[in-house]
C-alpha cells in the first residue's frame, strides 16, 4: 500500500486522477484529499495545486459528459481539495498540527458565521426543497423540521472542517509511514487546541445551553468536534503514558459511535479544560 501511495503521488497526474475517481464514490472523497495533502508535503504545493487543477478539470469534464450541473465539480475542489492542501501548507510551514487545526476551526467558523449574517441563516431554496421532504419522509415533524434547518450553516461548516482535517490526517499518516514512522501518532497526541479557542468554545457551549440563538446553536457544532478531537488525543496520551492495551482505545471508539449523545459532550469538555490543567503533563509526571 506505501508503495503505491507513493507511486501515486510521484506525478501530479497520477494524484489527480486518483482524487477525481475517489471523488465519485460515496465517502471516499477524503482520501482522495489525502493523496493531495502527502502530494504537498512530499513534493511541494507546485505538485499538490497542479493536482488538484487536474481533478478539477476530470470532474468538470466528466460533468459535462454526463450532463450534470459543472458546478458540482468545482464544488468538490473547493471543499475536498483546495481545504485540505491550504492546512498542509500550514502545517508544513509552522510544523504544528494544532496550528493546522487551529486554522481549519477559524476558518469553518467563519464561513457559518457569514452564512448566518448575510443570509440570516437562511437555507437556499434549491436545497431547502431537497432536504424538506427528505426529513419529513425519515418522520420529522414540522418543528423538528424547521430546527434542523436553523442548523444547516453549522453542518455544512462542520462538514468543510471534517473533509479539510481528515484529509490532513490522513496525508500525514501516509508520509508517516514512508518516512517517519510514528510522528503522526506523537503529533496527535500533543495537539492542544489552546486557551484563547477553548475559552471561546466554553463561551459558545454555555450559551448556546442557555439560549436558542442560531448563531451559538451552529457554532455549537464545529466548537464540540474539534474538543471531542482534543478529547480523543488526550485519551490516546492517556494510553501512551499507561501503556494501555490497544483493545482500551477500540472500547473508547465504539462508545464515542454508539453512544455520542453522552461520549461527545464527555471529550469535548475535558478537551477544553485540558488546555488550563494540561492533563498529559500530569500523566507524565505521575
Amino acid at each position: 500500500m506505501k508503495q503505491f501511495v507513493e507511486w501515486i503521488t510521484q506525478r501530479a497526474y497520477r494524484a489527480g486522477l486518483a482524487a477525481a475517481a475517489l471523488a465519485l464514490v460515496p465517502l471516499l472523497g477524503i482520501v482522495g484529499s489525502g493523496l493531495l495533502v502527502l502530494t504537498d508535503l512530499r513534493r511541494g504545493s507546485g505538485a499538490a495545486w497542479s493536482a488538484a487543477a487536474v481533478a478539477t478539470l476530470i470532474l468538470l469534464l466528466a460533468s459535462v459528459a454526463g450532463g450534470a450541473q459543472p458546478l458540482a465539480a468545482i464544488l468538490a475542489g473547493l471543499v475536498f481539495w483546495a481545504p485540505a492542501i491550504g492546512l498542509a501548507e500550514v502545517l508544513k510551514r509552522s510544523g504544528s498540527l494544532s496550528l493546522a487545526i487551529q486554522t481549519a476551526t477559524v476558518a469553518s467558523t467563519a464561513l457559518a458565521v457569514m452564512w448566518i449574517v448575510t443570509a440570516g441563516g437562511d437555507v437556499p431554496e434549491a436545497l431547502g426543497q431537497q432536504l424538506v421532504p427528505l426529513l419529513e419522509d425519515a418522520g420529522f415533524q414540522q418543528e423538528a423540521v424547521t430546527m434542523m434547518l436553523t442548523l444547516v450553516p453549522g453542518v455544512m461548516a462542520l462538514t468543510l472542517l471534517l473533509a479539510a482535517v481528515g484529509g490532513l490526517l490522513l496525508g500525514m499518516g501516509w508520509h508517516a509511514s514512508l518516512s517517519s514512522p510514528g510522528a503522526l501518532g506523537k503529533a496527535f497526541r500533543n495537539l492542544r487546541l489552546g486557551k484563547a479557542l477553548a475559552a471561546a468554545g466554553l463561551a459558545i457551549l454555555l450559551g448556546g445551553l442557555t439560549t436558542n440563538h442560531p448563531l451559538l446553536a451552529n457554532l455549537l457544532l464545529v466548537a464540540m468536534s474539534v474538543f471531542v478531537l482534543q478529547g480523543l488525543a488526550l485519551i490516546h496520551a492517556a494510553a501512551a503514558a499507561r501503556k494501555w492495551p490497544g483493545a482500551a482505545l477500540a472500547v473508547v471508539y465504539v462508545l464515542l459511535v454508539f453512544g455520542m449523545s453522552v461520549m461527545a459532550p464527555v471529550l469535548a469538555l475535558f478537551g477544553m479544560v485540558d488546555n488550563w490543567l494540561d492533563f498529559r503533563r500530569r500523566l507524565e509526571s505521575a
